[in-house]
């Protein structure tokens, strides 16, 4: 066998790093069946590239503590499986993980199905389907890797799935809950579903079960066994250091630091206490890139009630306006009194 796929070619998987720079599209929309234009704006992402080899030595497995075969809880997949994890895969999570490892048979971890194929034996739209890939790659369940086709001028290939082949212990963050986790209002809805499960823990019926689990089939050194917590994210983010980053062709508009800096400069004392306190309540409220990209460089002038945020570029001006207003309002009205005008402007404009 040549490589994942079973051909001769040579084929590189990539793996998408998120960038600090986005990108403007115009779509073409009907509104009242007059046609018009909408601006989007799409993060650009850098290709990180791997070779054969480096993808089959990733392995899912290597983390947290896998259910060992118990004579008689062994159905299809371990029950502890249906009986658990079901609740944080949900239904549709847990049969797209049956779907991914019932063709990653024998020694295999790994498959290339046909998505289109499996959303219509689960009667999902692909859109759905991905959506749940999200959560398996979530929980460490299944790594997706795109495909470029070396011998065929890198063409695009269907992906490749690294499965988990056995099935982990949940940790002790995913049983009783974590309440501290922060909810990023910019996360996709199924991911702040997963969120909110993930503050609450297993139900309580669910979590006496899972102890009476444990009791019975781990028993000795149950509680070392489980970990206190997997940040898949983190390993992901840590692989990616064996990879070589491709990067995209990108049109970046420039900041202008030097009208940034007399900014700074001009920023009294109670415009900088005022703004670090947006950005602390930014940084607790959203993801890091989001953060990052919209608010990491902004600032702030105050005349009277008037108060305008100042952004690096177009771009990140326009968003802040439609996006984050009245987010930033709000922020603004815990310490003022009162606040008549909220506007927003580019570095060095009119200054």
């Amino acid at each position: 066998m040549g490589n994942l796929k079973g051909n001769d070619d040579v084929l590189n998987y990539y793996r998408l790093k998120q960038t600090d720079s986005y990108v403007q599209r115009v779509k073409l929309i009907d509104i009242l069946d007059e046609p018009t234009t909408k601006v989007y704006f799409y993060p650009e992402q850098d290709k990180v590239l791997f070779k054969e080899d480096e993808v089959k030595k990733f392995t899912l497995d290597s983390y947290g503590e896998s259910i060992p075969y118990i004579d008689g809880e062994l159905t299809i997949f371990n029950n502890y499986y249906w009986d658990f994890w079901g609740h944080y895969l949900t239904a549709e999570g847990t049969s797209l993980y049956g779907h991914l490892k019932r063709y990653a048979y024998g020694d295999k971890d790994w498959c290339f199905p046909n998505l289109d194929l499996i959303a219509a034996k689960m009667d999902k739209s692909r859109k759905t389907v991905l959506t749940y890939l999200d959560i398996l790659e979530r929980y460490g369940f299944a790594f997706k890797f795109g495909v470029l086709n070396e011998t065929r001028k890198n063409v695009e290939e269907s992906p490749v799935f690294k499965i988990r082949k056995q099935v982990p212990l949940l940790t002790k963050k995913l049983i009783y809950g974590d309440p501290e986790i922060v909810i990023p209002e910019d996360a996709p809805p199924h991911i702040q579903k997963a969120l909110k499960r993930e503050q609450k823990g297993l139900p309580l019926l669910l979590r006496k079960e899972h102890e009476k689990f444990v009791e019975k089939h781990l028993k000795s050194n149950a509680a070392e066994k489980l970990e206190k917590e997997i940040d898949f994210e983190k390993v992901y983010s840590a692989w990616l250091q064996f990879g070589e980053i491709l990067k995209q062709n990108k049109s970046k508009e420039k900041f202008i630091p030097n009208a940034q800096a007399k900014l700074v400069v001009e920023m009294n004392e109670h415009e900088k206490i005022l703004l670090k306190f947006i950005l602390e309540q930014a940084g607790n409220s959203f993801s890091k890139p989001s953060y990052e990209t919209w608010f990491k460089d902004i600032r702030l002038k105050i005349d009277e009630k008037t108060y305008t945020i100042f952004t690096p570029n177009a771009f990140s001006r326009d968003w802040l306006k439609e996006k984050y207003s009245n987010f930033i309002q709000n922020c603004i009205t815990q310490i003022e009194d009162q606040i008549d005008t909220l506007t927003f402007e580019i570095y060095g404009l009119d200054q």
